[in-house]
C-alpha cells in the first residue's frame, strides 16, 4: 500500500494535537520517511525531507502556522 498525503496529514495532525514541537515533528517525519521511503511519491518525499530538516536548527523550522497550512495542503493533495 502506498503511503499517501492523507496518511501524512493524519500523522502530523495527531502530533500537533499535543502542541507544536518542531523536534517531535522532525523525528516523526524521519521515522515515516525511513519506514515508507519505497512507497512515497516525489511530493511526499520532498515534504518529509523538509520536515526532517527541522532537526538541523531553528532556521529550518516551520512555524506553527506553516505547519497547519501544510496539513491542510496534504489533506487536499
Amino acid at each position: 500500500m502506498t503511503y499517501s498525503a492523507k496518511n501524512l496529514s493524519e500523522a502530523l495532525g495527531k502530533e500537533m494535537a499535543h502542541g507544536y514541537r518542531a523536534r517531535k515533528i522532525a523525528k516523526l517525519a524521519g521515522k515515516i520517511h525511513h519506514n515508507h521511503r519505497s512507497e512515497l511519491s516525489r511530493y511526499l518525499d520532498c515534504k518529509l525531507m523538509q520536515l526532517t530538516a527541522m532537526e538541523e536548527g531553528p532556521e529550518f523550522e516551520f512555524s506553527e502556522g506553516e505547519m497547519q497550512h501544510l496539513i491542510s495542503e496534504l489533506r487536499s493533495h
